[in-house]
């Protein structure tokens, strides 16, 4: 069970990698934010104040 749910969340990393290069980045304030790449590396659907906060902050926000 531990390895399927380690698998699982590599194989959701990846495709956060994947789609990265596809985001397009905006200013803080956009209104057409659609969520932040964490400066851990993560990514959040959060769209504003404490988007990131367990995670080092945010490092840029997405925009569609």
């Amino acid at each position: 069970m531990k390895k399927a749910i380690l698998f699982l969340i590599l194989s959701s990393s990846l495709l956060f990698i994947s789609c990265e290069e596809d985001e397009e980045r905006c200013e803080a304030g956009s209104p057409n934010i659609t969520g932040a790449k964490c400066n851990d590396g993560t990514m959040s659907n959060a769209t504003g104040s404490g988007a990131c906060s367990s995670h080092g902050g945010v490092d840029y926000w997405i925009c569609n």
